[in-house]
């Protein structure tokens, strides 16, 4: 009988093990869950701090990001053109 309990008693402590480990997965995974949201919120609230700066930045010349708010206005200059070349195929 006692070889019997030690089974029963090792098989109930790998159940209660496993229990564990999948209370401890599904934790991680919420909160690892809940750290991507927060990212992406503090993404988000960094893309509107730069559209706030650049727009009040965008006809400084002496301002501190001029040159990066050059590359925005070069690359929105390159989507326009690229969106008249549409245009042109379109009616064509």
């Amino acid at each position: 009988m006692a070889f019997l309990d030690k089974i029963g008693k090792k098989i109930g402590d790998v159940a209660g093990s496993a229990t564990d480990m999948a209370k401890d997965f599904a934790e991680t995974t919420k909160l690892n869950s809940e750290i991507s949201a927060e990212e992406k919120q503090i993404n988000q609230l960094f893309m509107e701090i730069g559209k706030f700066i650049f727009e009040s930045e965008k006809d400084n010349p002496d301002s501190a990001v001029a040159e990066l708010i050059g590359k925005i206005k070069l690359s929105q200059q390159t989507i326009e053109e690229l969106k008249r070349k549409i245009e042109e195929i379109k009616t064509e």
